[in-house]
């Protein structure tokens, strides 16, 4: 049986909210746009697709021009990422070495194209995964990315581990157990399984698949 784990990016995986931010200023002042952002601002439109950034910070415009300042906006900050990336969390290469041996290992995200190769490329994570989907691939949800790269991989059983509430809501849509990267960016106010940091994802990824593998069992 090939089991696999797929990881969300942002707030899960690195923290380039600093980055992001100052990148997206730079743009808007580049280019003469009135536009600023704060950190808040970003935090708040993390794990969205690009569609629902756009909705949210440029609602004077229709979608297609709120699109164009998008894929500016995200042009110039992989750019600006590939010489200032973000901050990868304690312990990562050592926690991403131990899964990989044992499990395949993808990234799954909400960002436009260009994005998570940025962050493969410039923190050395290539050796670790397996592939990875995002929004601007296919210009499908988060759920459907899960299914169409589960399909395609010809994978059996995965977990998902992201930071957000959407995060979840995404997991359970396409069917798969969810962990809660609790030290990222958003909070989750229920019984989900969660880890308060990357080190306790070794134990926490045995524990998921053993309670998959049991409610199997309570099936037959």
């Amino acid at each position: 049986m090939k089991k696999a784990i797929f990881f969300d990016l942002d707030g899960t995986l690195w923290n380039a909210l600093s980055q992001i931010t100052i990148s997206w200023n730079l743009t808007m002042e580049k280019y003469h746009y009135a536009y600023r952002f704060n950190l808040e601002t970003v935090k708040s439109i993390m794990g969205l697709t690009p569609e629902e950034t756009c909705r949210l910070l440029f609602n004077d415009k229709n979608l297609k021009d709120g699109l164009e300042i998008f894929h500016l906006l995200v042009k110039e900050e992989i750019n600006y990422l590939s010489k200032h990336p973000g901050i990868i969390y304690e312990n990562e290469d050592n926690v991403l070495s131990v899964l990989s041996a044992k499990y395949d290992l993808y990234v799954v995200s909400n960002s436009d194209k260009g994005y998570i190769e940025n962050y493969l490329s410039t923190c050395n994570k290539e050796k670790y995964f397996k592939g990875h989907i995002c929004a601007g691939d296919l210009g499908l949800a988060k759920w459907q990315n899960i299914l169409y790269l589960k399909k395609k991989e010809k994978i059996d059983e995965v977990i998902y581990v992201g930071d957000t509430l959407k995060d979840k809501i995404e997991s359970e849509k396409a069917h798969v157990k969810f962990i809660h990267a609790a030290y990222g960016f958003g909070n989750i106010n229920d019984d989900s399984l969660k880890i308060n940091n990357l080190n306790e994802l070794i134990l926490k990824v045995e524990e998921a698949f053993a309670e998959n593998v049991q409610k199997k069992q309570l099936k037959c």
